[in-house]
């Protein structure tokens, strides 16, 4: 059996990282949607009340019915699948809830001025939080326990045993249950044997939004991939919106237009954020035409700034109009990433390896 000992029962799934961006994207959506739609009526009141008696009923109470329907599903079934319906449900629920959070934490109600950037710095945690899982789940598939990697196959058959495995995901399972140099224990071969033996789904078959993601996905990073010129635009596109703000935030106060301001914290923060990634903007845009590595990375940590810590302060202010000035951090970062992973791509003949054909990897369990 086994040679480690056995953990304290909590162990991530191999679909952990999907699920927790799953619960982030849905939440942010129904952030986003909730406040347009509120602003297009006039932010009606369920019920009709308007004080005095009247009966209100919040948006957050629905949240938690549906962040608690979200843990009932998963609760009560297993499987994949039934994370996934429960990221959905406790994605919108939560999203529906944290909306409100400026009523939890002020007397100014739905409309206290930090509350859309305590929003952002919430949905940055939690983004925080599944890129962590990501780098941990790498690192689970070779230096985990045996207890732990035994207990990851076995949710990945109990998944092929409902749904069936694609090879990859056959592959990828049997891989992490051999991912040490060990002899396979009893129980090891058993599930290797299981794996093998749970019906094999083919890899086209998928939900349709799925693969018109996939799809999407695919055509945006061939656009983007590899073109120098997008890099330099990413460069002088990042430098351009920092330098945006600071000159608009010294015009207001050399105009008198900060005469009334409140926030300023706010603005404190935004500033010398906007200043940070400037910097680090100017100096990428100047590694550019002496080592484009380098200059990638002093990009991306130019955005990250923007993205991680400035966004907050900028939502603070600006509330939810800053969304656009957040799509454009968003899009500009994207192909970025785009450009880096090109470039860490193989290239050249024999650069990518075929992986191993199935049949020798059943003949080795």
């Amino acid at each position: 059996m086994f040679r480690t000992p056995l953990n304290n029962g909590f162990l991530r799934t191999a679909s952990a990282a999907a699920h927790l961006r799953l619960f982030v994207f849905v939440g942010v959506v129904t952030v986003l949607v909730t406040r347009a739609f509120l602003a297009l009526t006039d932010y009606p009141k369920l019920g009709g009340g308007a004080g005095g008696g009247g009966l209100h009923i919040s948006h957050m109470l629905w949240g938690g019915l549906l962040m608690l329907a979200g843990l009932l599903v998963m609760l009560v079934f297993t499987g994949v699948a039934a994370r996934r319906r429960g990221a959905v449900l406790g994605g919108v629920g939560f999203g529906l809830f944290i909306d409100e959070v400026g009523k939890l934490v002020a007397t100014d109600g739905y409309f206290y001025r930090p509350a859309p950037g305590l929003i952002y710095l919430t949905f940055v945690a939690l983004t925080a939080l599944a890129w962590w899982v990501t780098r941990r789940a790498g690192a689970d598939s070779t230096a985990a326990p045996g207890a732990t990697r035994a207990a990851c196959a076995a949710d990945t058959a109990l998944h092929g045993v409902l749904c069936g495995l694609t090879a990859q995901e056959r592959r990828e399972a049997l891989h992490r249950l051999r991912a040490t140099d060990a002899p396979l224990g009893e129980l090891d071969r058993a599930l290797a044997a299981l794996l093998e033996a749970v019906p094999e789904r083919p890899a086209g078959r998928g939900a349709p939004y799925d693969e018109a993601l996939r799809r999407a996905r695919s055509w945006i990073t061939a656009q983007v991939s590899g073109k120098r010129v997008l890099v330099h635009l990413v460069a002088w596109g990042t430098t351009l919106q920092a330098a945006v703000l600071l000159i608009a935030v010294t015009a207001e106060g050399l105009t008198g237009g900060l005469a009334g301001e409140t926030q300023w914290t706010a603005i404190a923060g935004a500033l010398a954020c906007s200043l940070a990634s400037l910097v680090l903007a100017l100096r990428g845009t100047a590694q550019l035409l002496r080592d484009r590595q380098a200059a990638l990375g002093t990009l991306r940590a130019a955005l990250l700034v923007d993205l991680l810590l400035g966004q907050v302060f900028k939502f603070t202010i600006n509330q939810f109009s800053g969304v656009t000035d957040w799509l454009i951090s968003l899009a500009l970062l994207y192909v970025l990433s785009a450009q880096v992973a090109c470039r860490q791509t193989p290239r050249g003949p024999g650069a990518e390896r075929p992986a191993a054909p199935l049949g020798a990897t059943r003949q080795a369990a």
